[in-house]
């Protein structure tokens, strides 16, 4: 008799251990830290310490507005991925890889500086000059060869066929830059 409530026993539990052993683990989602669909520019006046921020939906038709006054600015991008996840570390990890071009302004109009390895997270904008409605594209080319790209060609409008690579996020907004 204790032959068979052993038996019965290990036979319960040897039905428990495969049923669990069968069930379907919940899968991981990896993030694919180059799909981006907010991003933020925070723009610091270095005299007076005034801060504009613009926030930017990659996915959003609507075309968002900044208005910057004549000064000198320091900007810093944080990047989001669909699940809100910040990703600019990934991109400065591959800085090699990544570089941002805002693409509508003139030289004339900003003197614009990358403050970090030529990827554009963090830069220093210089307003020059008084302009309304300046359509500007904001582009996060990826995998381009940047020995072929210098720092002047941030507001390059070939900046595809400078160096290859393909666009990560690319935004439009407008640009008022006011006295």
């Amino acid at each position: 008799m204790k032959k068979i409530i052993y038996s019965g026993k290990f036979l319960l539990l040897a039905i428990l251990f495969i049923f669990n052993s069968c069930k379907k683990d919940e899968p991981v989602h990896e993030h694919d830290n180059e799909e981006m669909k907010t991003m933020t520019m925070t723009f610091v006046e270095k005299t007076t310490n005034e801060n504009v921020t613009v926030s930017i939906d990659a996915t959003d038709k609507e075309t968002k507005v900044l208005t910057l006054k004549k000064g000198n600015y320091d900007m810093t991008m944080k990047l989001y991925d669909f699940e809100g996840h910040e990703v600019q570390q990934e991109i400065l990890d591959d800085a090699n890889m990544h570089q941002f071009f805002f693409v509508g302004p003139s030289q004339e109009q900003i003197n614009f500086t990358y403050l970090d390895a030529q990827v554009g997270l963090t830069s220093n904008w210089k307003i020059l000059q008084a302009a309304n409605n300046i359509p500007m594209k904001i582009v996060l080319m990826h995998g381009l060869s940047k020995g072929y790209v210098t720092p002047t060609d941030w507001n390059s409008k070939n900046y595809q066929s400078i160096a290859g690579g393909t666009p990560d996020i690319a935004v439009n907004l407008t640009l008022n830059l006011i006295d």
